[in-house]
């Protein structure tokens, strides 16, 4: 088994793909602020071009805490 770096960097499409979700999602997650850019030692965000770059940790927060309150959220019928 293979342990993974918590501090990884991972551009949209990686960080989709540990996720299980889509890169329109984890923008989403971005502009709502459950997902910030991972920062450096003097707490300047990184970007490599004008694409962020997101640490493995914090995208597994994200996901845990949306997939944790679509739980709580009652289903409403159509």
């Amino acid at each position: 088994m293979e342990l993974l770096d918590v501090n990884q960097l991972l551009t949209y499409e990686q960080a989709a793909r540990q996720a299980g979700v889509t890169v329109p999602t984890v923008r989403m997650w971005k502009n709502r602020g459950h997902l910030s850019v991972a920062q450096d030692q003097h707490g300047r965000d990184i970007y490599v071009g004008r694409s962020p770059r997101f640490r493995l940790l914090d995208v597994a927060k994200a996901e845990h805490a949306t997939r944790q309150a679509a739980r709580r959220r009652p289903l409403v019928p159509a």
